[in-house]
């Protein structure tokens, strides 16, 4: 790969072997930041994991790092979901070198990295102690036996990102043929984008021989401090707290266990106790329980958290505490009338998004404030529901997700499909270490056992790991696009795209709305994009994309439809379907998360309180005519252009994509542009309720530069990040939102130049220069160690230059670790909600409309395209051939008479999906699939269907026939009909016809 261009700041000179040592004089067990002052090298040198490898010459870096934070959102995005893949892998290390102070003797010292990409192999003082392959859990070890007390230590960790791509062993469907590094289906930029590195926090934990474990099972065996809730009302709840303590030491201890749960302001509201005797080398779980009277239940609106506070007490002494959040809420899917929380209706509704959060310029490698600021724009934007695909979220986005009310799926470690073997040995065994260290966080709701059903042994196994490790969290297991297979496992299902339901199990939306669409291009109206296509699957501006959320949400719209994740929320570099970008735009912000306007959009449906959108900006060459659109949820809307009124438009009363009518869509036609103030007025029942305005700016002037910083600003970890926002703005301080022009930046002082990036431009990422998109742009730099001033200069040709000085704060670190862990922003003011009416007030009528076509050979059929628009019809001649095209059938061979053809619309014939189709034969059959005979055939046709030899004609078009039997009950996958994005060519056709 070539070198990419990088702007460094000098690190610290004091780079020798002299190291102060931090003193710790805790009276009990104590966890400290071990983050800052890692030592770094991009190769494999011999002998790198030995004490006395002369490691000087290697960077500085400070964790949470990555190695790819450079050569990410840099190369155009391949059309056919394979992800980024042009970016440097191999083995890599990391060392730190510590004093452990004399009086961390008999003490047990374990070292935790929240997670690592994607293999790790962990040495102290020139000794393995293990290794962590799944790349995307919390693991720790117990350093003790291996530590040299008052004396240097040297932790050395191997990291290895080898991934394997879609473009090797035939695709994804061959990963095992991969000789890499982790040979795991999930270890693809298909799924996730690979940036290795200690990418997560890394913590020393130093405990008193006797102490609370941690909820670390691989490696430690132990499973930390349990607390739930039961038996809720409003009235009173009934906590359970069962913290596991273990006796390291030579002698038996006497000691008392006390527990107490504190609400938000720190008072007690209860207090438990018990009188424990552990014998050497003992550890049991202990259970404590007790009632809360009146409750502050956890809830989207309200999410009110106490804290489990549990010290263990001898002679008087604090030998050990640990603290635990407390959300007390209660769940219910109903497959009739959606979900309730408490005993309050509330419709799901969010976003999926990958748990790598990854941003040009940092990768997957963020300060844990930057993965809140994420989460705190879904709630912004009304938000309550993330699905994290397909692998676990992190400890700092879950705690983000507690305070914010954003309630949560959360998976194991998983890509798509079952596995076998080692793969699925780990799968288990990160699906039990997930929900170990996870399931004391009130906000999730659903452990995900995979991204597609499983065999019944595992899906056995898998759901045995959640009754055993989390009986009393009151959580809904599921599987996306549950079979008959999973489905006695699961208590409700994962749908895709509004389909992929089970009768007899309540719905929850995974991914609908995979459409793709880059924030710069406003309309086709805009220069200058007036003549703008994007290449591949996808061919929508911001403001198609913003419209297109409307008809999307119909997929969970229903009331009896629990609700779920729109896909996804900010641009990734994984699994893109067009490859005129550098990332996968279907997100509604951007990678560095500037909004699109279907972002707020968004905000207009998932908000409950009347609100509006005006789409767009007023800002067009004379003579544009075009049409207004106003998103908002009123009876009326009038539109104002420069005090005129336009017409006052009255909410439509059906739901049309074909036709762009939707209720809350107010679409003004040909509108003539004229310069001035374009506003939007709604009203409910004649009175207004919410307006936008609009103005026409003048031309751009100067630069303007706001930094966003962390809750303790700007520090210097060597791993926190400013942001900076650059916007064009004319004489009145406007933003110019159609200024596209280059920006050149100047950064003096501490800090390390990370840039940002442009989605249509290969290698953007990381110059001293960018282009502002809108008028906005926005950039990073990353600390070092040094604390002081950064000034950072924005210039642009005929523009006043902009300058923002920044305050660099002091860490404190001493020896490599810091008693300053990372934080996140306090959790704001909470009001509290009115108590719901009954639940028979709540419930609203069962949604009536049939879901599923009527069929006699297929059911559960889930279809992932765009257009979503699929039928069952009886094979015949003159018979439809496609949902959305005029095409039919000539005469019908004998073999296919009886049988019904499954209509696919033509319009999505090159749309990229390995689940483009899913369903489950209702008889035993032979299922034909034709396909046209100009297309390459995909992998997935030629390995699970048998070429006949035969082909079917119409005039001049031919299909290909391909056949397979299929049992009754059986689920059928099917991929995309072509990766081709050639000449327009056929949807293939399916027909089954009965055995």
């Amino acid at each position: 790969m070539p070198r990419k261009h990088m702007i460094t700041q000098p690190t610290s000179k004091l780079r020798t072997f002299i190291t102060f040592v931090l003193i710790v004089r805790a009276l009990h067990g104590e966890t400290l930041n071990f983050n800052p002052d890692w030592r770094f090298e991009k190769s494999d040198p011999p002998g790198a994991q030995a004490i006395a490898f002369d490691d000087r010459d290697w960077k500085s870096v400070s964790t949470p790092h990555t190695f790819n934070d450079t050569d990410t959102f840099d190369d155009w995005s391949p059309a056919g979901h394979k992800g980024e893949m042009n970016q440097w892998m191999g083995r890599t290390w990391y060392r730190k070198h510590f004093v452990a102070p004399e009086d961390w003797q008999n003490k047990t010292v374990i070292i935790e990295f929240e997670a690592v990409r994607q293999l790790a192999e962990v040495y102290v003082n020139g000794v393995k102690i293990g290794s962590s392959i799944n790349g995307f859990l919390p693991f720790a070890f117990d350093l003790s036996p291996h530590l040299k007390f008052g004396r240097e230590n040297v932790l050395a960790v191997m990291v290895d990102n080898s991934f394997i791509k879609d473009d090797d062993y035939e695709g994804w469907h061959s990963w095992d043929k991969y000789e890499g590094g982790a040979k795991l289906p999930w270890n693809n930029p298909h799924w996730h984008p690979a940036h290795g590195g200690i990418y997560r926090n890394v913590r020393l934990h130093v405990k008193e021989p006797l102490h609370l474990t941690l909820p670390l099972y691989s490696n430690l065996g132990t499973v930390g401090t349990y607390v739930y809730a039961r038996e809720i009302s409003r009235a009173e709840a009934m906590i359970g707290i069962e913290p596991q303590i273990q006796n390291s030491g030579t002698s038996t201890r006497t000691f008392k266990v006390r527990s107490r749960v504190l609400n938000r302001d720190g008072a007690t509201v209860l207090t438990l106790e018990k009188e424990v005797r552990l014998e050497p080398s003992e550890t049991r779980i202990i259970q404590l329980s007790g009632r809360v009277r009146h409750p502050q239940l956890w809830e989207p609106q309200y999410p009110y958290l106490y804290s489990v506070d549990t010290e263990l007490i001898e002679q008087n002494r604090v030998v050990d505490s640990d603290q635990q959040p407390l959300g007390i809420r209660w769940f219910h899917f109903d497959k009739d009338y959606g979900f309730f929380i408490n005993d309050r209706y509330v419709k799901l509704q969010g976003w999926g998004q990958k748990s790598t959060n990854e941003w040009p310029g940092l990768g997957a490698a963020q300060p844990d404030w930057l993965h809140d600021f994420t989460l705190k724009m879904i709630r912004d934007a009304g938000g309550n529901f993330i699905r994290w695909g397909h692998t676990a979220g992190s400890p700092a986005q879950l705690k983000a997700s507690d305070k914010y009310g954003i309630l949560t799926l959360q998976p194991g470690v998983d890509g798509e499909k079952d596995v076998t073997g080692s793969p699925w040995e780990v799968r288990l065994a990160s699906f039990r270490d997930v929900i170990i260290y996870y399931r004391n966080h009130p906000s999730i709701a659903i452990w995900e056992g995979g991204n597609q059903s499983v065999t019944d042994e595992h899906a056995t196994a898998l759901r045995a790991v959640m009754d055993q490790y989390d009986p009393h969290g009151g959580r809904a297991y599921a599987h996306r696009r549950a079979n008959a297979v999973v489905e006695p496992y699961c208590d409700i299902t994962i749908s895709t795209e509004g389909s992929g339901f089970r009768p007899a199990l309540p719905t929850v939306e995974g991914e609908y709305n995979r459409e793709e669409s880059p924030r710069r291009v406003w309309d086709r109206q805009t220069p200058p994009y007036l003549n703008w296509h994007a290449s591949g699957s996808y061919d929508l501006s911001s403001e198609e994309f913003a419209i297109n959320q409307l008809f999307q949400y119909e997929k969970i719209a229903s009331p009896k439809h629990c609700g779920g994740a729109n896909w996804i929320f900010s641009d990734s570099t994984s699994g893109g379907r067009v490859d005129s970008e550098v990332a996968r735009t279907s997100g509604e912000v951007d990678a560095v998360r500037l909004p699109k306007e279907a972002y707020w959009v968004c905000k207009v449906i998932f908000t409950d309180e009347p609100d509006l959108h005006l789409i767009g900006h007023w800002n067009y060459p004379t003579g544009t005519v075009k049409d207004v659109h106003v998103v908002a949820d009123c009876d009326e809307v009038e539109l104002f252009l420069n005090g005129r009124s336009l017409g006052r438009l009255p909410a439509q009363t059906q739901v049309s994509e074909q036709s762009v009518l939707h209720p809350l869509l107010f679409t003004f036609p040909k509108v003539q542009y004229e310069p001035g103030e374009l506003l939007a007025i709604g009203y409910v029942k004649g009175k207004e309720v919410a307006r936008m305005l609009k103005r026409t700016h003048g031309p751009a002037t100067a630069l303007r530069i706001t930094p966003i910083t962390g809750p303790g600003g700007f520090l210097a970890t060597g791993s926190d990040v400013a942001l900076f926002d650059v916007e064009a703005v004319d004489a009145a301080g406007n933003r110019c939102l159609t200024w596209e022009g280059r920006v050149d930046f100047e950064l003096s002082g501490p800090g390390i130049w990370r840039g940002g990036y442009n989605s249509g431009r290969i290698d953007s990422i990381n110059h001293t220069w960018l282009n502002l998109e809108c008028g906005i742009n926005r950039v990073a730099v990353r600390s070092t160690l040094e604390p002081g001033t950064i000034e950072l200069i924005a210039r642009s040709k005929g523009l006043q230059d902009a300058a923002q000085k920044l305050e660099v704060n002091a860490f404190g670190i001493q020896n490599g670790m810091s008693r300053q862990l990372p934080v996140l922003p306090p959790q704001e003011a909470l009001t509290p909600l009115p108590e719901p009416p009954s639940l028979e007030q709540q419930r609203a009528e069962a949604d009536t409309a049939n879901r599923q076509p009527s069929s006699a050979m297929f059911d559960q059929i889930s279809y992932s395209g765009p257009t979503n628009n699929v039928a069952v019809v009886k094979v015949r001649p003159n018979g439809q051939m496609y949902s959305d095209h005029h095409q039919v059938f000539a005469t019908i061979p004998d073999e296919w008479k009886g049988g019904e053809c499954l209509l696919l619309p033509n319009a999505d014939w090159n749309y990229s999906a390995v689940d483009l189709l899913q369903f489950e034969s209702k008889q035993n059959a032979t299922l034909y699939i034709l396909h046209d005979t100009r297309l390459p055939k995909e992998s997935w046709l030629e390995a699970g269907f048998e070429r006949t030899g035969k082909q079917y004609a119409i005039g001049q078009h031919h299909w290909d026939v391909y056949q397979r039997k299929v049992s009754k009950g059986e689920s059928v996958l099917i991929g995309s009909n072509t990766e081709d994005s050639g000449p327009k060519r056929w949807m293939m056709v399916l027909i089954s016809v009965a055995d």
